[in-house]
């Protein structure tokens, strides 16, 4: 029987290995941030697009000579942060006074930037 063959790992190696598994664990949480982050975007995004959609209909079902220019706030909770959404509706005469465009942009500011969200619509006289 030899003395030089033991079967097993050495300290060293178990080291190195514990080295490479924890670099890739590294690697995966950093992707894992990055989709997170990715993500709350698009639910704010998609909250945005809510908030303009409701804004849109809200100028459809009002008179027609009630519908003004305005600007308002709204706050929304989103992964347990309040979000702001600054609304600004900016309301124009088209067609000889017969129909008015109403466009509505929602910006927001989230992680030391700023979006937008704009969508427009014509409402005609009754």
């Amino acid at each position: 029987m030899r003395m030089n063959e033991k079967k097993g790992y050495t300290l060293v190696e178990t080291l190195v290995a514990m080295f490479i598994f924890a670099i890739l664990l590294l690697g995966l949480l950093a992707g894992l941030i990055v989709t997170y982050e990715f993500s709350n975007r698009n639910l704010i995004r998609d909250e945005a697009i809510k908030i303009a959609q409701e804004t849109l209909e809200e100028y459809r079902y009002k008179k027609f000579n009630d519908i003004n220019s305005e600007t308002k706030t709204v706050t929304r909770q989103i992964r347990n942060k309040n979000i702001t959404f600054n609304v600004s509706t900016t309301v124009s005469d088209e067609v000889a006074g017969e129909m008015k465009r109403v466009s509505i942009t929602v910006s927001w500011y989230y992680k030391n930037k700023n979006y937008s969200y704009h969508i427009e619509t014509l409402v005609r006289k009754e």
